[in-house]
């Protein structure tokens, strides 16, 4: 069982009524996530992740994890130091040369800290290559910290020098495999924003120096968002500008937070880097690529940006650190004869036990009072909140239950006894999320299948046309 005395999470105090004279901070998720202890600036641009908001982001990774298996794609792990040479080869190095971090061994040769790794993966499957179109389509992630020389980084983990970001990369034999990866890998993009209640929209954008001939910035609206997308409130298509291109009607324009970008790059550096595949009965062409990224530490600070108040964070549930937080009465109360640490530990197991995991933590600083303790629970964002406050000295006890996530706000507590406070958790879980992935996956599947036995029928119906 997990105690929050014991969580390395050092608060930032700040007295009532006192004005920040801090002109760094900028936005609200940065305010919010210094003031609750879940980062640390070391330097401009520059983060500590404390144990809290490691925790929001290693529930991130794994429901990332969990989608990219739905389509077959395969972890692996890349350097952060990739060869300047490479990037002079794609013609990179000029076009992006002032975000790059470089580095110079002590042979003199330069490398870059990688912000993205085209150039990594194309040079690897030149390498192994060239690829038998049989073995392909493929689909490659890693999740690593990458590195842009921002010019003025600011609103902390939004605009950070050092990052933490998916990055996957589908190779192709064709334009026909990658048109169809992109849509099964964006649909999951899609039923992953969707678990996280976050509205994020996909909107056609320029390639840039990425390349390629298809791009999509994936925005999610807030307010300290240095993009803008144009909503039209006719059709509720969505652009990145101008009167709406489905419908005419003029749009209204919102800032918004690009969370995620993806591509098919065609040939753009397999060409260059000569990375090849060989079709049936051709010699070898050019690979055909696609790059999906998703900012993850971002997406964090995102979602914090777009679901919270100004003083209080309020977690997409998914990714919240824990689910639940117990507040046990203060010491010396009436309360703490019939609920002391032993009773409250029991009442957070049979919770435990309810949600699954290790998703309950005790606060057990009974030294505060419960309204001090209930402020700060409500303040950090934690789902479910239970109270062992007056009523629990009935016969049966009876619980406060608050409920604290977004999108289910309530304007006071339930009054539950433990077995109805119980199932009410249990009845409450998101389990929508895997219900659509898992139908989703099945009905593709099924699809597939049927694309196949039609192919199969008609060659047979062929091949009988054409016996003497």
């Amino acid at each position: 069982m997990r105690y929050l005395s014991q969580i390395f999470q050092p608060l930032i105090t700040i007295p009532k009524g006192a004005k920040l004279k801090n002109t760094d901070i900028t936005c609200k998720s940065q305010k919010l996530l210094l003031e609750c202890g879940l980062i640390r600036p070391t330097s401009a641009g520059l983060f500590t992740i404390l144990p809290l908001a490691r925790r929001a982001i290693d529930k991130l990774e794994n429901l990332i994890h969990k989608c990219l298996e739905h389509v077959n794609a395969q972890r692996m792990s890349l350097p952060s130091l990739t060869s300047a040479r490479l990037w002079e080869r794609s013609g990179r190095l000029d076009q992006v040369g002032a975000e790059l971090l470089m580095v110079q061994d002590r042979h003199n040769k330069q490398y870059l800290l990688a912000p993205t790794h085209e150039e990594a993966v194309t040079e690897l499957m030149a390498d192994v290559g060239p690829l038998s179109y049989k073995q392909l389509p493929l689909l490659i992630y890693q999740i690593s910290n990458k590195y842009r020389d921002e010019l003025r980084p600011k609103h902390g983990l939004l605009r950070a020098r050092e990052f933490q970001m998916l990055d996957l990369y589908g190779v192709h034999a064709d334009e026909a495999s990658a048109a169809s990866v992109y849509d099964d890998v964006t649909g999951v993009y899609r039923r992953l924003f969707d678990s996280l209640h976050l509205p994020v929209h996909r909107v056609s954008a320029p390639p840039g120096e990425m390349g390629g001939s298809v791009s999509h910035e994936w925005q999610l609206p807030a307010a300290a968002g240095e993009d803008t997308v144009a909503v039209c409130p006719s059709c509720s298509h969505v652009s990145l500008r101008g009167p709406c291109q489905r419908c005419g009607s003029e749009t209204t324009t919102l800032n918004s937070i690009e969370v995620g970008h993806t591509f098919v790059l065609g040939t753009r550096y397999s060409e260059c880097l000569q990375a090849r595949c060989t079709p049936p009965d051709s010699n070898p062409t050019p690979l055909v690529m696609s790059c999906y990224g998703i900012g993850i530490t971002r997406l964090l600070a995102g979602s914090i940006e777009h679901l919270s108040s100004e003083t209080s964070i309020r977690w997409p549930a998914p990714i919240a650190p824990y689910t639940a937080l117990v507040i046990g009465p203060k010491e010396g109360s009436k309360e703490w004869l019939s609920h002391n640490p032993e009773r409250v530990r029991g009442v957070s197991q049979l919770i435990t036990d309810a949600l699954g995991d290790e998703e309950v933590i005790i606060d057990d600083r009974h030294h505060l009072t419960i309204g001090k303790r209930l402020m700060l629970a409500d303040r950090m964002g934690y789902p479910y909140i239970i109270v062992c406050g007056r009523s629990s000295t009935d016969t049966p006890p009876k619980y406060e239950l608050y409920r604290s996530n977004s999108g289910h706000e309530e304007p006071g507590p339930l009054l539950l006894e433990l077995s109805p406070l119980l199932e009410h958790i249990k009845q409450s879980q998101p389990k929508l999320f895997n219900k659509c992935i898992n139908s989703f996956y099945v009905l593709l599947f099924l699809w597939k299948r049927f694309v196949l036995l039609f192919q199969c029928m008609i060659h047979l119906v062929l091949s009988d046309h054409h016996r003497p």
